[in-house]
């Protein structure tokens, strides 16, 4: 299939209705030539422009009748709308139409069905070049204001003298003074290069040699080192941020007043699952 540039919507003209913007739903409350002023000096445009683009992508992904039902069921009963009488005034007090209710209900799903489809080929690869971040760590930390006391609270740590547990309350300098010393599960990638570097290459249970990190000598032991694996939540993560790099770059394109390409060649991969 032939992908054709999307064209942006037309300049408004000729409204039959006001042109005003509601916030309480079904009262006048705004112009839009002050809503635009807003979005410009609030800096909301972006915003404005990834909801549109959000708003036109899953409208056009296709879900099979049966689960876009059960899904719109299990929403409505989320919020406690059990009835179907019930479903037009739940809508009519919060300003939605149906449709809304359609969207709100299945995005997540209709979202996660083109992201598995799309870049799913692209997660291994994703997950690689984000691993060093992914990986996480515990360790213990003291951070000191002289050499000499990071040496000597070093030897007693080495000799069983002491341990992070009770010198940190006394000593140390950051935040791990309050947590026993410890610090963790974090990002390995999280901390101070210096850090960091020791870590990474570090073994389980090592107290590496007292250091300068900025301007506190620090003391330092590695308890855990947890790599991160492919599981399924890192596969949906990587899958995620996949789509929103995707994302993003159309917002840019609709945002410069440029033409988006059109989705069909993306949506022509959801018609081999044999789903309508």
């Amino acid at each position: 299939m032939t992908a054709q540039r999307q064209a942006l919507p037309e300049p408004l003209s000729g409204l039959r209705e006001p042109a005003v913007v509601e916030l309480p739903p079904g009262r006048p409350w705004m112009a839009i030539s002050e809503l635009n002023r807003l979005i410009r000096q609030q800096g909301q445009a972006r915003a404005l422009a990834r909801a549109w683009v959000l708003d036109q992508l899953v409208r056009a992904i296709p879900l099979p009748a049966g689960e876009e039902k059960d899904l719109m069921g299990t929403f409505l009963q989320r919020r406690g709308v059990n009835a179907d009488e019930q479903v037009p005034a739940w809508l009519a007090s919060r300003g939605l139409t149906f449709e809304d209710l359609r969207i709100l209900a299945t995005q997540e799903q209709r979202l996660q069905r083109l992201c598995r489809r799309r870049w799913g080929a692209e997660v291994e690869v994703r997950f690689l070049q984000r691993k060093p971040a992914l990986d996480q760590v515990v360790y213990s930390l003291l951070r000191l204001e002289s050499e000499e006391l990071a040496a000597e609270l070093h030897q007693q740590i080495a000799e069983g003298e002491a341990d992070f547990p009770e010198l940190a309350p006394l000593h140390s300098s950051g935040p791990e003074r309050h947590s026993r010393g410890q610090i963790g599960p974090v990002s390995l990638a999280a901390g101070h290069q210096t850090l960091v570097g020791r870590l990474r290459r570090g073994r389980q249970g090592e107290l590496f040699d007292p250091f300068q990190a900025g301007a506190s000598w620090v003391v330092l032991r590695l308890e855990q080192l947890l790599p991160a694996s492919l599981d399924e939540a890192n596969r949906n993560l990587m899958l995620r941020e996949l789509f929103n790099t995707w994302l993003e770059q159309r917002v840019d394109t609709l945002l410069e007043g440029q033409p988006l390409p059109a989705l069909d060649a993306m949506l022509a991969l959801l018609e081999e699952d044999g789903n309508p």
